[in-house]
């Protein structure tokens, strides 16, 4: 039996500091051992043009910023299914096309990966490439996370039930 091939995008502008969080975190990952069949991709701020790089994915675990109205720093992890349950004032995405709006055109053209989203809450978002210390902060844990959930994967062909699963 093949490998799921597993995709870790980082989406984000790194000229707006905390914003860019996602791209920032790529960084942590190349470093990691991680298996052969898992790729890195780097979204950016990229829109509907990354349907066609996500295609080839069984599943793929993206990483961004999120506003939640939450403290700094704060963590979450949800498939995009669950988006009709959050609150109006939870946005997804910074950007303009956005990530759900990616993940709903590849479901349509049949293309759609599993998708797990682990969103950050930036505390700036100004002018620097520079994260604030309460994101930097995050990512050993989201290291884990992301290594646990590659894991589980590997293992069980499915993402983790829940954070620390």
């Amino acid at each position: 039996m093949l490998a799921p091939k597993i995709m870790i995008m980082g989406i984000g502008n790194v000229l707006l500091s905390d914003e860019g969080c996602g791209v920032q975190f790529l960084k942590e990952l190349e470093e990691a051992q991680l298996p052969e069949d898992v790729e890195l991709l780097e979204g950016g701020t990229a829109g509907l043009e990354l349907v066609h790089l996500i295609k080839e994915a069984d599943f793929l675990i993206l990483i961004d910023a999120v506003n939640a109205q939450s403290d700094p720093g704060a963590l979450f992890r949800f498939q995009p299914e669950e988006l009709s349950v959050f609150p109006p004032e939870f946005q997804v995405s910074f950007h303009q096309v956005g990530i759900i709006e990616v993940l709903s055109v590849a479901k349509l053209l049949g293309n759609a990966p599993q998708t797990l989203i682990y969103g950050i809450q930036p505390k700036s978002l100004e002018w620097g490439m520079e994260l604030s210390a309460e994101v930097r902060a995050v990512f050993p844990r989201l290291l884990r996370l992301v290594t646990g959930e590659i894991a589980s994967i590997r293992r069980d062909g499915r993402f983790c039930r829940e954070i620390g699963d």
